[in-house]
């Protein structure tokens, strides 16, 4: 077999070395995902208007999908024959699975192993073709490639927001353009049910729809509604379709049934299956709810019975069924859940909901099939046949597979699409945190120190696209692309080329390849990457190191006036700490060549600006900002929140120290903190102050007075600590103390909060 292999490849080479020169190179491929072969001769094969296509050892369903492609994307005519001189496919045995080659002199020669591989050759090929329509020529070249990964996906929710059938088969033809393999498919939440299920017809009669929704973001006080029927949900027959769609791009679709939380659509339908029997509506409001199914045996039937119905629409081996921020307030109440718990001998409702996916895991396993669920499925004790999907960090997937379980890794770090991934003001309204292109450039699913035995159990990775604040196809697009062409090349790359290398190959050709199919993506890539940093009397903005040369136009402006200036590497600009107290917004736009996008963000001068922060805790490596530095750049932490703007820490006790430079009178100080309960954020407990006058004698301040001030800077509104301080030093020391545990009915119920601070601003006397 090996020698069978050996001697293919050799032939495979031997044949190209006959066309020339190699030009063994990276950067003049155009290729996304990149290939673990890439070398290129010279010359190019100029194509004509009508290409002659060989149906010799080509599936059915990739010859349509080429001849499509050719006409409709390219428009080129094409004939297919048994003979051909301008493409030729031919299938091979003994090389390894998914395996292809792509061979271009004067035709174009593909060698596959398998009809996944004769698939993903095309799509390698289509990307090939440079120049304008009626002047498209490919470079001649050798191409060889097989994925790293089984499982290279992207998840869609239709719950919080409906996509049509066409819709549909959008987001999965723009998959398969990248070789991605697994389609997500959120099909229920608490806000809608999407599937139909003939025996529960009230599923999608009363699940599918709700009567409100609730406007601008979750954290917006005072919530108000657009008060208005929203909903839809796909027929079995449409299930089918796209299905079928899909399988013809060799996708395999994973559907999600959501259990025992995100529950309230179905719950809705048919109120029996919850603790309290109440008739309740489908909400319209995003979050975690404490309504959930109750874990009784009547519950299981509903369940196995809407299964039953789901296995015959579905192929997939894996089944998703959830298992996330299921709030356990009902079941501690729920007389039938306390039964179960008692009968069987359960420790206590964590264990409860492993019972739970348990029974799901029973079933699905008796039909021949997978489960797998969200990384809370842990919690309990981890079903014996169930896979896991690791949302929250790496932790719950390196702990699944230690355990030998199968598991997809989907950190919200690097995998949540519904992320922000620029700070530009025309950036569209998300749910929060930061995930730039360049963070899921850096993904790698096998978690650091794994061992070969322990990274055979991660099956790939996956992004989530939780669609509460994407409302429409446009938007979904912009959140996806060209943020799963890096996520792409995390799964499918043995050996992926470094950021600065696949940049160029985005900007140079796959800016252009994604216009020829009308998405509408982000050009956050282009933008200027910057650093706040202390300086002398204040801060200072410049290029990052790994900035391009491109020359920025910088404008700022404030109360005082307005300047324009060119940064270059070279180059920095200043904002200087305030006189008398005072805080002075400063707005700064940069602008590029690029795009008309402008970057955009508000910097405040302030008395303590770019002051020297110590922090003797360390914050979580998932939220790190730039350190102490976070505290006194001037950069406000805003709501919804983004990563990049808060220091983020899970410890009970936080502690850090502030340098004044010289002695000085202190008269009071400003501190935010986030409160975002849906992501386990929440305000602390307590503060404590001390001073010291040379760092090492410190007094501790009792009588400081602390109290919430609301202000606004801008369109940003800050609500944060001030405390009265009153005192003389150099050095301020402050204590955070968060509370022990989320409070019992709220998400991350008995798990240690997160604490999210931001903007530090010391007032002198």
């Amino acid at each position: 077999m090996r020698n069978n292999y050996f001697f293919s490849l050799i032939f495979l080479l031997v044949t190209f070395n006959s066309l020339g020169q190699l030009i063994p190179t990276v950067s003049e491929q155009v290729i996304i995902p990149t290939p673990e072969v890439y070398q290129r001769a010279e010359g190019q094969l100029m194509l004509t208007d009508n290409i002659s296509i060989c149906s010799k050892d080509l599936p059915e369903n990739i010859k349509n999908y080429l001849i499509d492609k050719f006409n409709h994307v390219y428009e080129i005519r094409t004939t297919v024959s048994q003979v051909s001189k301008d493409i030729v496919f031919k299938k091979i045995a003994n090389v390894p699975k998914d395996w292809y080659s792509i061979n271009v002199n004067e035709t174009v020669t593909i060698t596959y192993s398998s009809e996944e591989s004769c698939f993903y050759a095309v799509v390698s090929l289509l990307q090939m073709i440079e120049g304008e329509n009626g002047d498209l020529a490919i470079s001649k070249c050798f191409v060889q490639d097989a994925p790293n990964f089984q499982w290279r996906g992207l998840h869609l929710d239709v719950s919080r927001h409906f996509y049509t059938v066409d819709e549909v088969k959008r987001f999965i033809d723009l998959m398969a353009l990248y070789k991605f393999n697994t389609f997500h498919w959120h099909l229920t939440d608490d806000q809608g049910w999407r599937i139909e299920i003939k025996k529960y017809p009230k599923l999608t009669e009363v699940g599918a729809w709700r009567d409100s929704t609730v406007n601008a973001h979750y954290s917006t006080t005072p919530r108000t509604y657009t008060v208005e029927k929203y909903g839809g949900y796909y027929t079995q027959e449409q299930i089918k379709e796209v299905v079928a769609y899909a399988a013809a791009q060799y996708i395999t679709i994973v559907p999600e049934i959501e259990m025992p939380g995100h529950a309230r659509a179905a719950l809705a339908a048919y109120p029996e299956y919850s603790c309290t029997g109440e008739q309740q509506e489908v909400p319209g409001l995003w979050g975690v709810f404490d309504d959930i199914f109750c874990a009784h045996e009547s519950t299981f039937d509903f369940l196995y019975g809407i299964m039953d119905e789901v296995l015959e629409l579905f192929p997939s081996t894996y089944i998703h069924i959830g298992g996330d921020e299921a709030p356990k307030a009902r079941w501690k109440k729920c007389m039938k859940c306390q039964a179960v718990i008692r009968e069987h001998g359960l420790k206590d409702e964590h264990e409860l909901q492993s019972y739970f996916i348990g029974k799901m895991d029973e079933y699905l396993t008796s039909k021949g099939r997978k489960l797998i669920g969200w990384d809370e499925i842990l919690e309990g004790g981890l079903s014996p046949n169930a896979a896991v999907m690791s949302w929250r960090g790496f932790k719950g997937g390196i702990e699944a597979a230690k355990q030998e379980h199968y598991v997809v890794m989907s950190p919200g770090s690097h995998c949540y699409f519904d992320h922000y991934q620029s700070d530009s003001p025309s950036e569209p309204l998300a749910i929060g945190g930061y995930t730039p292109i360049e963070k899921v450039y850096e993904f790698n699913p096998i978690p650091e120190g794994f061992t070969s035995e322990q990274a055979h159990y991660i099956l790939g990775g996956q992004a989530n696209l939780w669609t509460e604040y994407i409302p429409n196809m446009q938007q979904l697009e912009y959140m996806t692309y060209p943020r799963a062409l890096a996520l792409a090349q995390a799964l499918w790359c043995k050996k992926k080329p470094d950021y600065a290398t696949f940049k160029s190959t985005l900007l140079a050709n796959q800016f252009s390849y994604l216009e020829r199919y009308n998405v509408n993506y982000s050009k956050a890539v282009t933008f200027a990457k910057y650093e706040i940093k202390k300086s002398t009397n204040g801060v200072k903005l410049e290029l990052a190191k790994t900035a391009s040369d491109q020359v920025y136009k910088v404008k700022s402006s404030n109360s005082k006036g307005e300047s324009v200036q060119t940064l270059t590497k070279n180059d920095s600009i200043t904002f200087s700490r305030t006189q008398s107290n005072e805080i002075i917004p400063c707005k700064v736009e940069i602008s590029n060549n690029f795009t008309e996008d402008k970057q955009g963000f508000t910097l405040i001068e302030h008395p303590s600006l770019g002051l020297n922060v110590e922090l003797i805790t360390q914050p979580s490596a998932s939220y790190p900002g730039k350190g102490g530095e976070t505290l006194t750049d001037g950069i406000i932490g805003t709501r919804p929140w983004k990563g990049n703007e808060w220091l983020g820490f899970q410890d009970q006790e936080i502690e850090f120290q502030v340098d004044l430079g010289k002695k000085t009178t202190i008269d009071s100080l400003d501190l935010s903190f986030l409160q975002d309960e849906g992501s386990w954020i929440h305000h602390p407990a307590n503060l404590r102050f001390s001073v010291s006058k040379n760092g090492k004698k410190w007094k501790y301040l009792k009588n400081s007075e602390i109290f919430t001030d609301q202000y606004k800077i801008e369109s940003t509104s800050l609500l944060p600590y001030r405390a009265k301080l009153h005192a003389k030093g150099r050095y301020v020391q402050i204590k955070v103390t968060t509370f022990d545990v989320i409070p019992e009915g709220l998400p991350g119920e008995n798990h240690v909060p997160w604490t999210f601070m931001d903007e530090l601003i010391i007032y002198f006397k």
